[in-house]
Order: C-alpha cells, then structure tokens, then sequence
C-alpha cells in the first residue's frame, strides 16, 4: 500500500476506550506526517480529542438522535474520499460505516470476544497473558509498521481550560499551594465501585498522615455519591464531581499529587495526565485489558475463583456476596497509595 493521505479512526465511545485510542493516532501521524487525519466520535465525547494537534477533522455522531442521524452522517463522510480506515470500536455501527464507504483499504483490531466469553462465563483463562487494549488497539495499524512509541495516552486541555479548573478550586476554597490527592470514587456499575465508608476512611488517614487536601471527582450523577463520602469523613474534603467538564477535570488531575480510582474512565483520564493512579478493581480483571499502564500505578484488587463476573460491569453482585470489593482493605489500598507516593 502506498502512503495512506486521508485516514478516518473510528472510536464513538467510551471515555476510557477513547484516551486509549490516542497514542495510536500519535504514532499514526509520526509515521504519515502529510496525511490528514479524521476522527468518528460520539458528540458527548468530543472535547476528548478537540484539542488533539494530530487530528484535523472531528465528526460528531448524537445517540439520542436516533439511527437516521447515524445513517445521515455515514453517507456524509462517504463523500470524503478516505484511503484507510482505523475501526477500534468494531460494532454494528462501524461496519455500517465501513459498508457505506465501500472498497476502502480498512484495519481493526482482534476485540478477542471468545476468550473474554470463555473467562467471563466459565472462568477458563484463554488469555496467554495480560495485554492493555491500548496495545491490541496497535494490530489495526502494525500491518503499516506502526508501533508503540512508550509514550502514553494524551488528553491535552488549553489555557481556557486551566483558567476554569482554578476558578471553580479557588472558589470551592481550596488551596492551590498544598498538595491535593483526588479520589474518583464511582463507575459506570456500582459492582465496580468500592465502598463509600472505605473511601471515606483512606481520606481521612491520607488528611492526617500527609497533610495534603483530598478532592472528589466525577461527573453530574456522581455528586450524591461524592457527598455521602464526605459527611463520612471526620476532615474537611472537596466535592468537585459534576463542577468540572472533562478537560477541566484532566486539569485537575495534572496537579494532584495521586489519584485514587476504581475501574473507570476517571483511572484513565488520570494516566493522559501522568499522575500515579492507584486503581481498585473488583469484577472486572487485568486480562480483559483495561487495567492502568503499569508505569506509576499500583492496582488493588483479591483474587476469586468469581473473578470476573463480567467484562464491563454490572449493577449488582451475581453471587450476592461482593467479596470482590469488600474484602479490599483499606490497609491494602494504603499500602498501594504509600508505595507510589514513596517514589513520586
């Protein structure tokens, strides 16, 4: 194949799978420097990439808006004339897409859905080994001799950005000289959330041996969730979840100290920002491939033979037991937190 001119990366969703698909685009530029470069996304998600200097086009699709504007939009994007698409997402709606383009040189990546199936039904481990989605995400472009650059994901804000993210802290009252450790305590599923009181126990331990300010972080429905940790806590916290848009929010995470998370697009949004994440998994395992970049994390989970219960979340506990959160330890998630804290 020739040098590929006009390429389109199909991504809609989610946050986290999003920012995994960024040093793809990264070293797909580095290696096309000429090519133009167009990206497929869900609307809500767009800020993600808005400022990505390696992207020249961005083409919104709204869910809400139903399948017609789906279908409007893929025949848009027909007229574009692509010479390669990039599919990472692999659903119904991409391979429309790819159908309404045509006869278009096209490269995915292997979703790997019998083994996820087989691990997550009958617990039989076909993986040969851990993998980050990230780096499967690398198989839709190795046939181009692309790969790897070590360099990370990348959510990059601007000035404006930054300029809100102080306001909304100075206004909130916190100080913008002492050190802050962010707690992103909610998921998409609330089998994925660790308990609010264990939450609430670790930030306080963190206040009184580090001195630091702890701040909440989420979106607009984790606010309740975020309040109810702090009337737990004996010591003063922040609540900034739904405060903040998303690059506001990777602000916020570039100068925090630490971040704790569970299995969440917010874990993500962290490492674009290289901050140390310590993550905390409980349904949800590393083979599935969506565990933090082993660079500055730590993750605190216990293994089950339950382990996992399924490959994006539920609401509830099949073996209604949820050993997989409540027998974390608050002393195994300090002795996460200290062990990175101890190098950063």
């Amino acid at each position: 194949m020739t040098a590929p001119q006009n390429i389109l990366f199909i991504r809609l969703s989610s946050i986290g799978d999003i920012i995994l698909t960024t040093p793809v685009v990264r070293c797909v530029r580095e290696k096309f420097p000429e090519a133009t470069i167009s990206f497929v996304i869900k609307k809500e998600y767009y800020s993600l990439i808005q400022h990505n200097p390696h992207i020249q086009h961005i083409y919104t699709y709204e869910k809400k808006k139903g399948e017609k504007n789906w279908r409007k939009l893929c025949k848009e994007l027909k007229n574009k004339k692509f010479d390669w698409i990039v599919d990472l997402h692999r659903n119904l709606r991409s391979l429309y897409l790819k159908q309404i383009l045509g006869r278009v040189f096209t490269t995915t990546y292997n979703k790997l859905i019998y083994a996820r199936t087989m691990l997550v039904l009958f617990g039989v481990d076909l993986y040969k080994s851990p993998k980050l989605v990230m780096l499967r995400y690398f198989e839709a472009v190795e046939k181009l001799h692309i790969s790897y650059d070590n360099l990370g994901t990348e959510i990059i804000y601007n000035q404006q950005d930054e300029d809100f993210t102080r306001d909304v802290m100075t206004r909130e009252g916190i100080d913008l000289t002492k050190e802050i450790i962010t707690i992103c305590p909610s998921a998409s599923f609330t089998n994925k959330r660790w308990l609010p009181e264990r939450f609430a126990a670790v930030g306080d331990l963190l206040i009184e041996n580090y001195q630091c300010q702890i701040v909440f972080l989420g979106g607009k429905s984790d606010y309740e969730l975020c309040n109810q940790i702090r009337t737990m806590m004996k010591n003063q916290s922040y609540n900034l979840a739904g405060k903040l848009p998303l690059l506001s929010s990777a602000k916020l995470l570039k100068i925090s100290k630490l971040v704790l998370s569970n299995d969440s697009g917010m874990m993500h949004l962290a490492q674009s920002q290289k901050r140390p994440v310590v993550a905390i998994f409980g349904s949800t395992v590393k083979q599935l491939g969506y565990f933090p970049i082993p660079n500055n994390s730590e993750i605190a989970e216990v293994h089950l033979p339950c382990r996992p219960c399924t490959h994006i979340g539920q609401n509830k506990c099949p073996k209604k037991h949820f050993k997989c959160m409540k027998e974390v330890s608050i002393e195994l998630v300090l002795s996460k937190i200290k062990k990175l804290l101890a190098i950063c």
